[in-house]
C-alpha cells in the first residue's frame, strides 16, 4: 500500500496569478507589442485514438498535440503605425498586387533570416509576479499572422473611445520556461 507524505503535497506559492500581470514582446514588431491589452495564452489537445474491441471503443494516447491560434488586443496609434506593421507583414506573406511583394519587407529588429524565415517572428510572453517580477516566459516559434481585425470609426459616441485591434497568429508551438 502506499503512503502519501502530506508535506510534499502542499503547494510552494500561495499568490494567484493576476489577468493584468504579462509583457508580450514581437521582435520584429515593437510598435503592436507596446500597445498590447488582451492576450489569450492558447489552450492545446492531444489527439486519442480509438482502440476498437469486440464490446466498446477504448480511448487510448493519440500522437498529434495541437496548438490553439493565438489572439491578442492592441490599442491602435493615432497614425495607425501598429496597425499598419502588423498589416505590412500581411502583405509581406500575401502579396495582394503581384508576386513582387511576397517576403519584400526586411525585418525592424534587424535579424537577418535567410529566404522564407522572414515571415516568422518568435512571440514572448512574460508572465509577472505578483511585484511585478518576471517569473515564466512563453515562447511561441515561428509565428505568423493569419488575420487582423477592421477598424470602426463613428460619429456616434460621447466620450473618447480608442480603437482596437485583434491580431491572430499560427505558430508551431510554444514552450514555458521558469526564470
Amino acid at each position: 500500500m502506499a503512503t502519501i507524505d502530506s508535506l510534499r503535497r502542499q503547494p510552494d506559492t500561495f499568490d494567484y496569478a493576476q489577468s493584468s500581470q504579462f509583457l508580450v514582446t514581437l521582435g520584429n514588431f515593437p510598435l503592436a507589442q507596446y500597445f498590447c491589452t488582451t492576450l489569450t495564452l492558447p489552450g492545446v489537445s492531444v489527439g486519442r485514438i480509438d482502440a476498437g474491441t469486440s464490446l466498446a471503443n477504448i480511448p487510448m494516447v493519440g500522437d498529434l498535440m495541437t496548438f490553439e491560434d493565438f489572439t491578442m488586443t492592441f490599442l491602435v496609434d493615432e497614425t495607425l503605425a501598429n496597425y499598419r506593421e502588423i498589416f505590412n507583414w500581411l502583405v509581406n506573406i500575401g502579396a495582394p498586387s503581384n508576386h513582387t511583394q511576397f517576403n519584400k519587407l526586411s525585418r525592424a529588429d534587424g535579424v537577418d533570416m535567410t529566404g522564407d524565415r522572414n515571415l516568422y517572428s518568435d512571440i514572448v510572453i512574460t508572465i509577472l509576479s505578483s511585484k511585478n517580477n518576471p517569473i515564466i516566459r512563453t515562447t511561441m516559434h515561428d509565428a505568423f499572422p493569419l488575420s487582423l481585425s477592421g477598424l470602426t470609426y463613428t460619429t456616434q459616441e460621447t466620450d473618447a473611445v480608442y480603437l482596437t485591434a485583434d491580431v491572430t497568429f499560427a505558430y508551431t508551438h510554444y514552450e514555458f520556461l521558469a526564470l
